[in-house]
């Protein structure tokens, strides 16, 4: 009896090993059948999406460049005593204009506005000593 337990066990872990090697060989062919497919599908989803993305940022970049021109052109709408007490001339506003097109002038007057107060600070501060 304990002769045909052995027998059974050795047999059934035959069976299961078995088994395993044909859903492992079976598995694998699948898998590298589809592999390829399911890889190529993965690469143009991803294309598509950078693309999806790339497109986005472009007309993100073009409506906040379209803004911040829309800004320049308030700014040269004020007379020269406003754009003094901001701390800007005329040639400031020139000078932005002729920046390329994508980029942001505003960053370029806010820095002149900027050198501007901190000159004058020093200036002061030069006549009180």
């Amino acid at each position: 009896m304990a002769w045909e337990a052995t027998v059974c066990r050795e047999e059934g872990a035959r069976r299961h090993a078995v088994m395993e090697m044909m859903m492992s060989i079976h598995g694998e062919v699948r898998s590298s059948a589809v592999a390829p497919v399911g890889e190529l599908l993965a690469a143009v989803m991803l294309a598509f999406a950078r693309a999806i993305g790339a497109g986005a940022k472009a007309v993100g970049g073009i409506g906040r460049a379209m803004e911040r021109r829309r800004t320049l052109n308030e700014l040269a709408g004020l007379d020269d005593h406003m754009l003094s007490d901001i701390g800007l001339t005329r040639s400031d506003l020139r000078d932005a204009t002729a920046a390329p097109l994508l980029s942001d002038p505003t960053l370029a007057l806010a820095q002149r506005a900027s050198e501007r107060r901190t000159s004058a600070r020093f200036a002061r501060g030069a006549r009180h000593s």
